[in-house]
Protein backbone atom coordinates (compact mmCIF):
# COMPACT_ATOMS: atom_id res chain seq x y z
CA UNK A 1 0.00 0.00 0.00
CA UNK A 2 1.39 3.02 -0.57
CA UNK A 3 0.76 6.56 1.22
CA UNK A 4 1.74 9.80 0.94
CA UNK A 5 0.28 12.11 3.26
CA UNK A 6 2.36 14.92 4.95
CA UNK A 7 0.70 17.52 7.39
CA UNK A 8 3.02 19.84 6.47
CA UNK A 9 2.33 19.48 2.41
CA UNK A 10 -1.65 19.96 1.67
CA UNK A 11 -0.92 21.13 -1.83
CA UNK A 12 -1.92 17.75 -3.51
CA UNK A 13 -5.34 17.10 -3.89
CA UNK A 14 -4.55 13.60 -3.07
CA UNK A 15 -3.90 14.86 0.24
CA UNK A 16 -7.07 17.11 0.75
CA UNK A 17 -8.91 14.37 -0.10
CA UNK A 18 -7.26 12.56 2.86
CA UNK A 19 -7.33 15.21 5.31
CA UNK A 20 -11.02 15.80 4.76
CA UNK A 21 -11.91 11.46 5.18
CA UNK A 22 -9.08 11.63 8.57
CA UNK A 23 -7.44 8.88 6.62
CA UNK A 24 -4.45 10.41 7.76
CA UNK A 25 -3.05 7.52 9.65
CA UNK A 26 0.19 5.82 7.83
CA UNK A 27 -0.19 3.12 10.23
CA UNK A 28 -3.90 2.39 9.34
CA UNK A 29 -4.64 3.67 6.03
CA UNK A 30 -8.36 3.41 4.60
CA UNK A 31 -7.33 3.83 0.96
CA UNK A 32 -4.61 3.73 -1.29
CA UNK A 33 -3.48 6.60 -3.04
CA UNK A 34 -4.60 4.46 -6.25
CA UNK A 35 -7.72 3.93 -4.76
CA UNK A 36 -8.18 7.63 -3.81
CA UNK A 37 -6.91 8.20 -7.35
CA UNK A 38 -10.06 6.67 -8.86
CA UNK A 39 -12.65 9.18 -7.22
CA UNK A 40 -10.04 12.19 -7.78
CA UNK A 41 -9.97 11.04 -11.30
CA UNK A 42 -13.78 10.98 -11.80
CA UNK A 43 -14.50 14.37 -10.03
CA UNK A 44 -11.47 16.32 -11.83
CA UNK A 45 -10.06 19.30 -9.36
CA UNK A 46 -13.38 18.89 -7.06
CA UNK A 47 -11.34 17.39 -4.18
CA UNK A 48 -14.91 17.96 -1.46
CA UNK A 49 -17.18 15.75 -4.36
CA UNK A 50 -14.29 13.07 -4.35
CA UNK A 51 -13.91 12.75 -0.58
CA UNK A 52 -17.48 12.74 -0.39
CA UNK A 53 -17.30 9.55 -2.79
CA UNK A 54 -14.62 8.31 -0.82
CA UNK A 55 -16.80 8.53 2.37
CA UNK A 56 -19.59 7.20 0.50
CA UNK A 57 -17.11 3.50 -0.37
CA UNK A 58 -16.43 3.90 3.27
CA UNK A 59 -20.03 3.91 4.91
CA UNK A 60 -20.59 0.74 2.36
CA UNK A 61 -17.37 -0.95 3.59
CA UNK A 62 -18.53 -0.58 7.37
CA UNK A 63 -22.11 -1.27 6.29
CA UNK A 64 -21.76 -5.00 7.27
CA UNK A 65 -20.31 -4.38 10.35
CA UNK A 66 -22.95 -5.35 13.09
CA UNK A 67 -23.63 -4.11 16.81
CA UNK A 68 -22.76 -6.85 19.48
CA UNK A 69 -22.64 -7.27 23.26
CA UNK A 70 -20.12 -9.40 24.85
CA UNK A 71 -18.77 -9.76 28.61
CA UNK A 72 -21.18 -6.65 29.62
CA UNK A 73 -19.49 -4.57 26.78
CA UNK A 74 -21.44 -3.14 24.01
CA UNK A 75 -19.74 -2.60 20.37
CA UNK A 76 -22.19 -0.09 17.80
CA UNK A 77 -19.87 -1.06 14.80
CA UNK A 78 -22.46 0.37 12.85
CA UNK A 79 -21.91 3.55 13.95
CA UNK A 80 -18.88 3.82 11.19
CA UNK A 81 -21.06 3.26 8.29
CA UNK A 82 -23.98 6.13 9.79
CA UNK A 83 -20.82 8.35 10.46
CA UNK A 84 -19.41 8.33 7.08
CA UNK A 85 -22.85 8.51 5.41
CA UNK A 86 -23.17 11.74 7.22
CA UNK A 87 -19.69 12.90 6.29
CA UNK A 88 -20.40 12.50 2.83
CA UNK A 89 -23.62 14.16 3.13
CA UNK A 90 -22.16 17.26 4.59
CA UNK A 91 -19.11 17.40 2.10
CA UNK A 92 -21.28 17.24 -0.80
CA UNK A 93 -23.07 20.23 1.16
CA UNK A 94 -19.36 21.93 1.00
CA UNK A 95 -18.71 21.20 -2.72
CA UNK A 96 -21.84 23.07 -3.62
CA UNK A 97 -24.49 19.89 -3.21
CA UNK A 98 -27.20 19.33 -5.87
CA UNK A 99 -27.83 22.21 -8.04
CA UNK A 100 -31.80 22.78 -8.77
CA UNK A 101 -33.61 24.88 -11.96
CA UNK A 102 -36.67 26.51 -12.68
CA UNK A 103 -39.30 24.31 -14.79
CA UNK A 104 -40.67 26.38 -17.34
CA UNK A 105 -43.30 25.20 -20.01
CA UNK A 106 -42.11 24.32 -23.66
CA UNK A 107 -44.30 22.26 -25.04
CA UNK A 108 -46.75 24.74 -25.88
CA UNK A 109 -49.96 22.98 -25.01
CA UNK A 110 -49.87 23.48 -21.56
CA UNK A 111 -51.53 26.88 -21.06
CA UNK A 112 -52.85 26.48 -17.47
CA UNK A 113 -49.49 26.41 -16.29
CA UNK A 114 -47.36 29.72 -15.52
CA UNK A 115 -43.71 29.68 -16.42
CA UNK A 116 -41.87 29.32 -13.32
CA UNK A 117 -40.29 33.05 -13.58
CA UNK A 118 -43.62 34.93 -13.68
CA UNK A 119 -44.74 36.00 -9.84
CA UNK A 120 -48.10 34.88 -8.66
CA UNK A 121 -47.06 35.09 -5.19
CA UNK A 122 -49.74 38.17 -4.57
CA UNK A 123 -52.57 36.40 -6.69
CA UNK A 124 -55.33 34.77 -4.38
CA UNK A 125 -56.31 32.55 -7.34
CA UNK A 126 -54.27 29.48 -8.20
CA UNK A 127 -53.53 29.44 -12.05
CA UNK A 128 -52.99 25.52 -11.84
CA UNK A 129 -56.10 24.60 -11.34
CA UNK A 130 -58.79 24.96 -13.88
CA UNK A 131 -62.55 23.91 -14.26
CA UNK A 132 -64.03 23.96 -17.09
CA UNK A 133 -62.11 27.70 -18.17
CA UNK A 134 -62.13 29.33 -14.55
CA UNK A 135 -59.82 29.51 -12.06
CA UNK A 136 -59.99 27.96 -8.38
CA UNK A 137 -59.10 29.84 -5.36
CA UNK A 138 -56.84 28.90 -3.08
CA UNK A 139 -57.45 27.36 -0.06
Amino acid sequence: MTFTYSSTSLTTTLAKVRMEIGDTDSTQVLFTDEELQVYLDSRGTDYLAAAADACDALAARFARSYDFETAGQSFKRSQQSKAYREMAGALRERAGGITTMDITKVDGYSDDILNQTTSTSSSTVNPRRRFYGEEDAIP
